[in-house]
């Protein structure tokens, strides 16, 4: 049994600061940067609007502006005001409008930015209705005497300080149910949010930490007329950077899920929608959640023809995402997903002892009590094959499902006894820290496959949840049916530490010359074990990848992407498809990308969270070249042959542009069944060839056998590398123009102050001339008094301009001097450390020669 992602008590070893995980992710500099956004503040807009958003996160160097995945959200970057120091309008760094047509939907849109290394990770930005409300909190209220207002059906978006919280007061009258809630997780925030509710003697009302993964929702009814206060904090109280949430309180309808949980493709059926605020909802079912009553209504709905996965986004795992559903909801309520069922709908007995069922259903039912154990029993046709899956975990439940498989004996006398034939807890798992691979992509949902007997044969099935919780929302679906072979397809990249235990974000970003790899996982279903062939499309000019075959039972591998020497700069969005043959028809998947939403320290431990991506991109730099390139120096196409026992040799080639030094380290990456030391050489700085010798006898670590397989060869090395150089340049030069603004204007303000105290002193001499002047001269004296007060005030004027708009270019100067200290520390060559991948290398392993006698 493996620990859930996100579900149950957890180790806090999300406990780590913002700033610590900025601190660490600075290590990430050993390696090749690519651009990490971390923050879009704030993370919402109202359709038809625009807002004014910051940015923060690592390696964003001359951002041009965000992209969203909806090329109608524009966002360019902030101008500011001309004047003396800019003549011509400056952009101000990690300042963007976002201008949103009236025409986009609600929902949450993927967003990314565009600067010197690329489009970078991507983040969630909520578009909300264009008869919203939206507002950014304000001021300190970080207690209750100082809470801020609240609006009911308003949208508040805050961000959290360090050792504090955030109130805010609302007005409800009694009986008036309102749902409170907090964005954060889902919105990629770092936030752990605690919600409580308080009445206005400080009385702890309600309070809440995790509904939505980790993000809060409170159902309150108000008890009487009155204001009530709501507190929002981070579990640890942490904050800053990254600890932002959104907050809203409403009466609108809330769905907390809907029965059955799937509806078979193509038809309309009766569906039952259970939650708080549903229009014409009935309380009569008596069914609830964390001891709040739950409305019923019900609806028909028509499930679509085609079992896809959903293209929204999704928090959710990213198999829990790439699930086949689709999105449904209630008026103006909360969506939700169906799913899409793969056999005929059975219910769960909740009476029965033992519930008998015929293969080739789908029984969804739940579990009602902690501890609560369902049984079913079929009969099995003779020799047939039949694969049983649970559906739980991924649809959202908190649940860590086991499940048995025994064959029912009958003794004459007609008593039965059990037979254990198979078991399964958790799915093989995808995570492997030997390989450095972070990014969650298992599910705690089992299945199995058994093979009836040439007999007729009954069997029992025992079905439990292991986290011992039990509800409404414990819900699961339990297919038993011949096979449906399928696969699903996703690919992941991300950036490791050379510790290996420690995973961050990143951003497809290939150098001219050189190569990078999205890691493919291919979950099979039913049994399949056909090939499937990835191939990336839309690839831009000299960029290039060869398809990669998964063979047989081999469900994971790499697919590189290696850019010419001379190949030019390119963002943009691509697609990855895997091809199968399955019984006889052609099938083609899309692949999600899973993405890293933080950098994680202990990548084993399971705590770092994983989603789904909307878009797979790529970006080519022309500004840098990979320091080096390894290959297998052989045909392109080749297929390399070996028996079992036996070794085979492969030559490699390095094809270095200059800035490699020391020995590049060459292994075996990706090789299916290869444990935690693959087959390895090293190629001497100045050397461009070697050979790497794979034994195929099989072992406890290398688990081998007939077939066709497919690897990369990873090379990882030292180069010198400057981050950046041209951005140093620039700041310098800035920095310089600075400081020739402020020595003019030094010298500016001693000619004014000259200026000036001559015209002082021509002033005084006239008021003194003027005090003993004949009544002939005084009228000529005073006009000459009144120029030369004109002359003074001008001159203090001057003074006065010259001195604030030296001040200014001082802080400005001062602050282009540590820019480019800090950007030459950055540019400064130092060893630097890469990794390279060669194309996929097809090899072909024979059975084991016979010994000759």
């Amino acid at each position: 049994m493996r620990t859930p992602p996100s579900h149950g008590p957890r180790l806090q070893l999300w406990a780590i600061t913002i700033a610590t995980l900025i601190a660490l992710s600075h290590l990430t500099q050993a390696q090749l940067p690519t651009s990490d956004l971390q923050e879009v503040y704030p993370p919402v807009a109202i359709a038809g609007s625009s807002v004014e958003v910051t940015v923060n996160g690592e390696n964003l160097a001359d951002l041009k502006h965000l992209r969203f995945d909806d090329p109608r959200i524009k966002a360019p970057p902030v101008l500011r005001a001309d004047d003396d120091f800019y003549p011509t309008r400056q952009t101000v760094d990690y300042h963007f409008q976002v201008d949103v047509p009236a025409a986009v939907e609600p929902g949450i849109y993927e967003v990314r930015s565009l600067g010197h290394f690329g489009l970078s990770t991507a983040r969630p930005f909520l578009v909300v209705a264009s008869d919203a409300v939206e507002v950014l909190e304000e001021g300190d209220h970080s207690s209750p005497k100082i809470a801020a207002p609240l609006a009911i059906e308003t949208g508040l978006t805050g961000k959290l300080d360090t050792r504090k919280g955030d109130w805010y007061k609302i007005s409800a009258k009694k009986g008036e149910r309102l749902i409170a809630q907090i964005w954060a997780e889902r919105l990629d925030s770092a936030t752990d949010a605690m919600l409580s509710i308080y009445d206005a003697d400080g009385r702890e009302l309600e309070n809440n930490r995790e509904f939505f993964g980790r993000d809060p929702l409170i159902d309150f009814t108000a008890p009487a007329d009155g204001d009530y206060f709501i507190s929002v904090a981070d579990i640890l109280y942490r904050g800053g950077n990254g600890f932002f949430y959104r907050l809203k309180v409403s009466r609108a309808p809330h769905i907390d899920f809907i029965d059955p949980p799937a509806g078979t493709p193509g038809t309309t059926s009766r569906f039952i929608i259970y939650g708080r605020n549903l229009p014409g909802g009935s309380p009569g079912e008596g069914i609830t959640l964390d001891g709040k009553p739950l409305e019923s209504v019900e609806v028909d709905i028509t499930v679509p023809d085609t079992a896809d996965s959903p293209t929204t986004f999704t928090s959710d795992t990213p198999r829990a995402g790439a699930l086949p559903a689709f999105d449904y909801k209630l008026e103006n309520s909360n969506k939700v997903r169906i799913g899409f069922l793969t056999a005929p709908l059975v219910r769960e007995d909740s009476d029965a002892t033992i519930q008998s069922i015929e293969p080739n259903c789908e029984i969804v039912g739940r579990f009602d009590e902690p501890g609560d154990t369902d049984y079913f029993r079929f009969t099995a046709a003779p020799g047939k094959t039949y694969h049983l899956e649970i559906i739980s975990e991924l649809m959202g439940a908190l649940t860590d499902p086991y499940f048995r498989i025994e064959k029912i004996v009958v003794a004459e006398n007609g008593s039965e006894t059990f037979e254990q034939v198979a078991e399964s807890d958790d799915p093989p798992t995808y995570f492997d820290p030997a390989n450095l691979d972070a990014t969650y992509l298992d599910t705690l949902d089992p299945g199995l496959t058994i093979d009836a007997n040439e007999a007729t044969t009954s069997y029992r099935i025992t079905l439990l949840n292991q986290l011992g919780g039990a509800g409404p929302t414990h819900r699961y679906r339990l297919a038993i049916r011949e096979a449906k072979p399928d696969f699903l397809l996703l690919t992941t990249s991300e950036r490791n530490l050379a510790n290996g235990r420690a995973g961050y974000p990143a951003a497809h970003l290939v150098r001219q010359g050189g190569s990078i790899t999205y890691r493919v996982i291919a979950p099979r279903r039913d049994g399949f074990d056909g090939e499937i062939v990835v191939r990336v499309s839309n690839l831009p000019e000299g960029v290039t990848a060869k398809p990669l075959r998964l063979h047989g039972d081999s469900d994971e591998g790499f697919l590189t992407v290696v850019a010419a020497k001379d190949a030019p700069a390119w963002e943009g969005k691509l697609a990855i498809t895997g091809t199968a043959e399955i019984d006889g028809e052609v099938v083609r998947k899309p692949a999600r990308n899973a993405a890293l939403v933080w950098g994680n320290v202990f990548a084993d431990s399971r705590r770092v969270r994983s989603r789904l991506d909307k878009e797979i991109v790529l970006s080519v730099t022309d500004r840098e070249t990979a320091p080096a390139y390894v290959a297998a120096d052989a045909e392109v196409n080749k297929q390399f042959q070996v028996h079992l026992n036996e070794s085979l040799k492969i030559p490699v080639k390095v094809t270095d542009y200059g800035t490699r030094k020391n020995n590049l380290t060459v292994q075996v990456h990706g090789f299916p069944g290869y444990g935690k030391t693959p087959p390895s050489i090293t190629i001497a700085e100045g050397e461009s060839s070697g050979e790497i010798s794979i034994n195929f006898q099989p072992r406890t670590d290398f688990d081998i056998k007939p077939g066709r397989y497919q690897f990369v060869l990873q090379g990882i090395g030292v180069a010198d590398y400057s981050n950046h150089p041209e951005h140093t340049t620039h700041l310098n030069a800035e920095y310089q123009r600075f400081i020739t603004f402020a020595r003019e204007l030094t010298a500016e303000i001693a000619t004014t102050k000259q200026s000036q105290t001559k015209a002082q002193a021509t002033l005084d001499e006239l008021k003194a001339n003027s005090t003993t002047a004949t009544a002939d001269q005084k009228p000529a004296i005073e006009k000459r008094i009144i120029e030369a007060q004109t002359t003074v005030a001008a001159a203090a004027n001057q003074l006065q301009a010259a001195e604030t708009r030296l001040k200014r270019a001082e802080v400005l100067r001062g602050s282009f001097a540590n820019l480019a200290a800090a950007a030459k520390t950055r540019s400064d060559v130092k060893s630097t450390q890469f990794a390279t991948f060669s194309q996929p290398i097809d090899v072909e392993v024979l059975p084991a020669v016979e010994e000759k006698k």
